[in-house]
């Protein structure tokens, strides 16, 4: 069963400043950065169970290269993306804290 993934706008805010942040590095790191998003949004679509509980009911899938993980929820038809955070970020700024 594949679930659709929504990402929230907190989660969206996060993801478009790191973006920018990477773009303004080097051109096309954002874009870089958008498709790990992306590999990760599909592995979210297909098996959320598979990622550890951070703080309950909220997990969190890390990005292949990029120091950031997705942090979510789901239901039986549904992933709810909350925050894209940085690993340095204080974990107080993480869904649930």
């Amino acid at each position: 069963m594949t679930r659709s993934v929504a990402f929230q706008p907190k989660a969206q805010s996060e993801i478009q400043d790191a973006f920018t942040w990477y773009e303004a590095q080097r051109t096309g790191l954002g874009a870089e950065f958008l498709r790990s998003i992306a590999t990760a949004r599909d592995q979210l679509a297909r098996d959320p169970d598979r990622y550890p509980v951070t703080r309950n009911p909220f997990r969190r899938v890390k990005l292949r290269r990029f120091p950031y993980s997705l942090h979510f929820d789901f239901d039986a038809d549904n992933v709810r993306v909350h925050a894209c955070v940085h690993f340095r970020q204080s974990p107080a700024r993480w869904p649930g804290a």
